[in-house]
């Protein structure tokens, strides 16, 4: 008993759970872009307690790999949209690299419930419409020393004539149910 209060104490001091991790949609709007692809997606609760995406991306012109996807990530540790610029780096890569290095540990979330979806190492990447029905977050998306909040992902993806698309996705991290 003494053991398992001293081990609790510690926990709660250096921040630590071996509670649950969830992962909930917030947020996504398309900022710019429209003539290159439209983002029809949408945020919607699925039941009391899972947000889920839906909606159709329509790729209207292929994405070559001249083509090239930042992401800046912003956090909102209390989770009232006061957010700070994430330190975490992620150095701008071309379409080529992310469907070869990258989109093969995320593929796996999304291939049950988006129709047509972007296959690995596919470049370049194809005019298309994908639709996603359905589609539920999940916290193994994130690595495990990722901080519980509210984050917001900025992606740009343009090639060097400009020509290109900005979409934000919100997400909230929780831990046992709170920030």
């Amino acid at each position: 008993m003494g053991t398992v209060l001293m081990c609790a104490i510690l926990f709660s001091l250096l921040g630590l759970s071996c509670g649950t991790r969830e992962l909930h949609y917030d947020y996504f709007e398309q900022i710019n872009g429209t003539d290159f692809a439209e983002f029809n997606l949408r945020v919607r609760k699925l039941n009391r307690t899972t947000s889920i995406l839906t909606g159709e991306v329509l790729l209207k012109k292929p994405v070559t790999d001249d083509f090239t996807i930042g992401v800046q990530l912003f956090h909102s540790p209390r989770g009232n949209n006061q957010f700070n610029h994430y330190p975490m780096k992620i150095a701008p890569k071309s379409v080529c690299i992310i469907t070869h290095e990258t989109w093969p540990d995320f593929v796996g979330f999304f291939r049950d419930n988006v129709e047509n979806l972007i296959r690995v190492d596919e470049c370049p990447v194809e005019a298309r419409t994908m639709i996603f029905g359905n589609v539920v977050a999940n916290d193994g998306m994130l690595n495990s020393y990722v901080p519980t909040g509210l984050w917001k992902a900025i992606i740009h993806c343009y090639n060097e004539a400009g020509e290109g698309f900005t979409v934000v996705i919100q997400m909230k991290l929780l831990q046992n149910g709170y920030f």
